[in-house]
């Protein structure tokens, strides 16, 4: 069934809704003062910020430092936050809540001990790898599809006793499965699509999507054009295919909002090791309907319902999902 809204239902609908995107690469401490204004007009109540993903442990502590920084500078309205009561009070005060989360396990080097230290630190989410193999496990974009190392079981296992939320974007299929069958909790993939609409190798496949949603997890429909269509570029309504198909296959509170917005250059493609099978050389056309980044957000709640998402179902997308799972692992 379509749901046709009047501008002002979906305005409504989307001001009173938790929005949570949980996969922000774009916004580092440095730049949170620049994109404010848009996270703002578009409605954004909270963010996963990308800490680190490639870097070392040193990277990775001098990034977490730059955040504490700047909220303990109070300059800014946002706050860092590492309970779901938190994100839900910034939303009340009309501050932008931020999480810490890295987009890649290599910061965790080859010592457990160091996710003690994230955590207390204030990151909750924990991506396991990015794209290539790490002492982890496999990526996604490694042929092997080896799975987990020794030290991968020890790092889901110190994962799930400091209740991190398991993060499998960007992580092999072997990897991811061998991950979840570890877990005691749910597992999500803060930014993935379905590769079964479109078939990426940074796709979920079946089988991931119907484990991930086995464990309580939740996906985040990813705008990176690449990982929406063939298309370029592709349509806010080709990223909409992605949740109706895994709605279709697991239901639609498995679903949530990963976008991955992100400026990269030439430099930045090379340091990343993108594979151009996957990967376009930069610049990237966003989806049409995305191309304002997050001012453009209110366009996911009108295309949802018009899609045939009940208002529920479009609260637990835009947010309510993520929240479930985080109020699962990380407690009160």
């Amino acid at each position: 069934m379509v749901h046709e809204l009047t501008g002002d239902a979906a305005a409504a609908l989307h001001r009173d809704t938790f929005y949570l995107d949980a996969a922000v690469p774009l916004v580092n401490a440095r730049l949170l003062p620049h994109y404010v204004p848009d996270l703002q007009a578009g409605g954004v109540d909270a963010i996963l910020t990308t800490v680190a993903s490639l870097e070392d442990c040193h990277y990775a502590v001098s990034a977490l430092a730059d955040w504490h920084a700047l909220a303990n500078s109070g300059a800014h309205p946002f706050r860092i936050c590492t309970t779901v009561a938190e994100f839900r009070a910034a939303k009340r005060d009309g501050v932008l809540a931020v999480g810490l989360h890295f987009q890649g396990g290599n910061p965790i080097e080859q010592d457990v001990d160091l996710i003690d230290a994230y955590y207390a630190l204030g990151v909750r989410v924990c991506q396991l790898t990015y794209n290539a193999r790490n002492f982890i496990g496999d990526g996604c974009l490694e042929d092997e599809n080896a799975g987990l190392s020794n030290f991968g079981r020890k790092v889901i296992r110190r994962l799930d006793e400091r209740r991190m939320v398991i993060d499998i974007s960007h992580v092999g299929e072997r990897t991811s499965l061998e991950a979840l069958s570890l877990a005691t909790g749910p597992v999500v993939a803060t930014h993935a699509n379905a590769r079964g609409v479109h078939d990426s190798a940074r796709n979920l496949t079946d089988d991931q999507i119907r484990a991930i949603a086995a464990s309580g997890g939740v996906i985040g429909l990813c705008g990176f054009p690449a990982f929406i269509a063939p298309d370029d570029p592709p349509t806010l309504e080709q990223m909409i295919d992605h949740a109706v198909y895994i709605s279709d296959l697991v239901g639609p509170g498995h679903i949530g909002l990963g976008l991955d917005f992100a400026i990269e250059d030439e430099e930045d493609y090379d340091y990343f090791g993108y594979d151009p099978r996957y990967y376009p050389r930069p610049p990237w056309t966003w989806p049409i309907g995305l191309g304002g980044f997050f001012r453009d957000a209110p366009n996911i709640t009108t295309a949802l319902r018009r899609r045939g998402f009940d208002e529920r179902e479009v609260r637990g997308i835009l947010g309510e999902n993520f929240l479930r799972v985080f109020q699962q692992v990380w407690g009160a």
